[in-house]
């Protein structure tokens, strides 16, 4: 059995790793793509890479998307209940 998990977290980081290599390789991604990666990233460094990219786009416009504003906050300032991806190591 641990070798199944290992191999399924293998398979769920490769799938996240392609997804946001997707999203941060061009300037305007599919918000289809955004909106899975926003759902699925489930370790604290998926997570920082995802809100990295987005706080970019923020920081690189004079007047940002209100949407990713709010993609970033979800992400850094959940909701009471909701695991907290970027709260600490034991995320994992």
């Amino acid at each position: 059995m641990n070798g199944e998990q290992s191999r399924g977290e293998r398979l769920r980081d490769a799938y996240v790793d392609s997804l946001l290599d997707r999203i941060t390789e061009v300037r305007y991604p599919s918000l289809e793509l955004v909106d899975r990666a926003e759902n699925i990233v489930y370790k604290r460094e998926q997570a920082e890479r995802l809100v990295v990219y987005l706080i970019s786009l923020i920081d690189n416009v004079r007047y940002p998307s209100h949407q990713i504003m709010d993609r970033v906050e979800r992400i850094l300032f959940p909701f009471p209940g909701r695991r907290r991806a970027l709260e600490d190591d034991t995320a994992q």
